[in-house]
């Protein structure tokens, strides 16, 4: 096997975990798995951009790719199906730095991704072709996406103007990302003269592998997304109309819902039959996504304090071994908080 795209994500991935991760973490990471412990990893080991952003990832893959760095030395195994990077692999993945999707953001995105694609790539389709004077087939066939963008242009009125704003929007965005990114990302919108290509049919044009390309492609999606949602691209704020991100499972929202009103845990359990470990493990959740949210209720200003101190000392996020610091004196939920809400101001890779 020789050096792919995925050996660099993986790489990514291992210099982020030093060791205290297998392979299946990685796993869970690119499909999205919504577990306590995925969720808080992508945080804790600021990997967000990767969260759900390669859904059809497949553990046969990784295993191939951590196997390659191995082989190169640019890896080394550390414990069962865990690996972390060399001396070697920091300084290859060092040299690599620019593959990185810098503009991705899976753990805000990835849920709402399509929708959104779908929505502008039609309305481009349309224009075009409503311009071109053509009769055609709607390149998304959903039936929610074509009710919403019928009545979005229906709301616009003139075509002409919204054609020419649209395109000068895309333009000033595309020139944002990288020069790969914005060719991907072009190639793959369907005009009245050509059908937008699948990202196989682009990397082959390319000579690129289709991962890269998948990626590429998400990167100036994001960054698009990004600025519609942060109201920088008015022409193409609506659409992300019913499209905000959830910060939060909605499991764990339930439980926020109950905690405002000024439930204890052990009520929130009781009120929801589920096990209180559930419930720890949403306010876990909680506290990594919701900034306004407060862990002084339920861990000590001494505890939160010495936790931080043990786990900067450590250079650990392993929780067994911050426990063991600090004599026993602080429970796994308490650790598990203080990383959680503190990690993005104090614990950078």
């Amino acid at each position: 096997m020789q050096h792919s795209y995925a050996s660099f994500l993986l790489a990514w991935c291992l210099r982020q975990f030093r060791g205290e991760r297998t392979l299946a973490a990685a796993y869970h990471l690119f499909s999205g798995k919504k577990s306590a412990q995925t969720l808080q990893d992508s945080k804790w080991f600021q990997l967000e951009p990767f969260f759900g952003a390669w859904k059809n990832v497949t553990m046969s893959s990784l295993e191939a790719a951590a196997g390659w760095l191995a082989e190169q030395r640019l890896a080394m195994v550390v414990g069962d199906r865990a690996y972390r990077l060399t001396e070697a692999g920091e300084e290859w993945l060092s040299e690599r730095e620019a593959l990185f999707p810098r503009h991705m953001n899976g753990w805000r995105y990835h849920e709402v991704e399509l929708p959104f694609w779908q929505r502008l790539s039609l309305i481009g389709q349309t224009l075009s072709n409503l311009n071109a004077g053509r009769r055609f087939a709607p390149i998304c066939r959903d039936e929610r996406t074509l009710r919403w963008v019928k009545r979005y242009l229906m709301d616009k009125g003139g075509r002409a103007a919204l054609t020419r704003e649209l395109y000068e929007e895309l333009l000033r965005l595309l020139a944002a990302v990288s020069e790969e990114a914005a060719l991907v990302f072009t190639l793959r919108l369907t005009s009245a003269d050509r059908i937008g290509w699948t990202a196989e049919q682009i990397a082959a044009h390319l000579q690129k592998e289709a991962l890269y390309v998948e990626f590429l492609f998400r990167d100036a999606l994001h960054y698009i997304m990004a600025e519609a949602e942060a109201g920088r691209s008015p022409a193409l704020a609506e659409l992300m109309d019913g499209l905000a991100p959830v910060a939060l499972t909605q499991s764990a929202q339930k439980t926020y819902e109950w905690l405002q009103k000024g439930k204890t845990i052990e009520e929130i359990a009781a009120i929801r039959r589920l096990k209180r470990s559930t419930i720890e493990d949403h306010l876990v959740e909680i506290a990594a996504n919701v900034p306004a949210f407060s862990i002084a209720p339920f861990v000590a200003a001494e505890k939160a304090a010495a936790v931080q101190a043990a786990a900067k000392t450590l250079g650990t996020r392993k929780l067994k071994q911050i426990r063991e610091a600090l004599g026993g004196a602080v429970s796994y939920f308490e650790i598990r908080l203080v990383l959680a809400k503190e990690v993005g101001r104090w614990m950078k890779s």
